[in-house]
């Protein structure tokens, strides 16, 4: 039993936006014919008992009705639908050439290019503030001196600044003597 396919039933051209969802109709699919499945620039097979992608493709077995979600330029191409004869071995085609307009920048991947940049930015900030305050702290890191103003009061007196470490008593004459006596008594 030879299976004849008949000449393509009509070719129809859609337009389509990037990023949006595409549907094409099965213009095989009538009352006296039955969906079979979709061919995809004649190599991928969209239909019943196929792997596909089932998030990115999605038909209707009773229509034969073909939605591709989020659509790319690079999905452009010949969609042909094939259906068989209810009474006959013969099987016919609908051509749908779609074609994939603009660019796939969605607002999605414009938010994700705006936190990419602003983090870049906090980054370049960072590392600017980083480097002045390094730059700040090596002036009192001890590699280098600190110059100190010599200017003296209008009395001409000198202030005294109390030193930072603290003097401890250390054992003499007037120390024993000073126990001693505490002894003594």
């Amino acid at each position: 039993m030879a299976t004849d396919i008949t000449v393509v039933k009509n070719s129809i051209v859609k337009e389509v936006p990037a990023g949006s969802t595409a549907a094409l109709n099965c213009n095989s699919n009538d009352y006296s014919h039955n969906f079979m499945f979709w061919l995809v620039n004649n190599t991928k097979v969209i239909g019943p008992d196929n792997d596909f992608d089932e998030r990115k493709y999605k038909y209707e077995v009773l229509s034969g009705k073909l939605r591709i979600n989020n659509v790319s330029p690079s999905e452009s191409g010949q969609y042909v639908c094939l259906s068989k004869h209810l009474e006959s071995s013969k099987i016919s085609a609908g051509e749908v050439e779609m074609i994939v307009k603009g660019s796939s920048f969605s607002a999605i991947d414009a938010v994700k290019l705006v936190a990419i940049v602003v983090s870049i930015i906090v980054l370049i900030g960072c590392a600017i503030m980083y480097y002045r305050l390094r730059k700040q702290w090596r002036k009192y890191d001890g590699r280098t001196v600190v110059p100190v103003d010599d200017v003296e009061d209008e009395d001409g007196d000198e202030i005294y600044n109390r030193t930072t470490k603290a003097i401890t008593p250390v054992a003499g004459p007037s120390f024993l003597y000073r126990q001693n006596i505490c002894y003594m008594a």
